[in-house]
């Protein structure tokens, strides 16, 4: 019931002979993308549009233009041509830093429709320390 980049795996002399288990203890669901993405900072710059699916949530569904850093971001609704191409399930993996949007694009759930936006936002919605849940619900 530890985070997965925990400091008691370095501190074991074989990690092998623990046996580690990864098990899925925190879900996150957007409910309203621009609130959410605009409550976070970002590791990095970024500013990217988003093509979101969400057949849930219609309200989610179109394109957010999501601008951030590390000191405070926005996500609006724009017209503009998307920079990116997912569904909110996908959002919500990337969202709390753990899941990288690379690792999703190369598993086909994430489409770059503009040269270097995955690389950007992926780095963007990265963080320092990988997201926890210390208790389960």
């Amino acid at each position: 019931m530890r985070p997965v980049d925990d400091a008691w795996q370095y501190l074991v002399s074989d990690i092998r002979r623990c046996r580690p288990r990864l098990r899925d203890a925190l879900y996150v669901r957007l409910v309203d993308v621009g609130a959410a993405l605009s409550a976070r900072t970002y590791q990095a710059p970024v500013d990217v549009v988003f093509e979101v699916e969400d057949a849930f949530c219609p309200w989610n569904s179109g394109r957010w233009r999501l601008s951030g850093d590390a000191k405070g971001a926005s996500c609006e609704r724009t017209p503009d041509p998307a920079d990116l191409a997912l569904s909110v399930r996908e959002l919500g993996a990337a969202y709390l830093g753990g899941v990288p949007l690379t690792g999703l694009a190369a598993a086909g759930r994430v489409r770059e429709l503009r040269r270097g936006a995955l690389a950007e936002a992926s780095v963007g919605f990265g963080a320092a320390v990988a997201p926890w849940l210390p208790h389960g619900f």
